[in-house]
């Protein structure tokens, strides 16, 4: 009689914790964090091993894309209160 094979559990190795950081600072805090907290994850994970890749991708693309948005929207915002200051003030005169 034979014996059944001896499978064995190796457990996972763990998720870095600069790509974690990079996914939520990308979405929630400040978007320029996740790019350079995604960075560092890729480095670190391409170092160590560990898992995450795809939350430091995330981090990075999302970073990007959300900077950018903010950043239109910062220099819509100020042109629409800037005509608005100064057509108030040439309206006065």
């Amino acid at each position: 009689m034979t014996e059944p094979p001896n499978f064995q559990y190796t457990p996972l190795p763990p998720v870095n914790t600069y790509a974690i950081l990079a996914a939520v600072f990308a979405f929630v805090v400040f978007p320029p964090l996740g790019i350079y907290f995604g960075g560092k994850a890729k480095e670190q994970i391409a170092q160590s091993g560990e898992r995450g890749i795809e939350l430091a991708n995330v981090g990075v693309i999302a970073g990007w894309i959300l900077s950018v948005l903010f950043g239109l929207f910062i220099i819509v915002w100020c042109g629409l209160v800037g005509t608005a200051v100064f057509g108030v003030f040439n309206g006065a005169n």
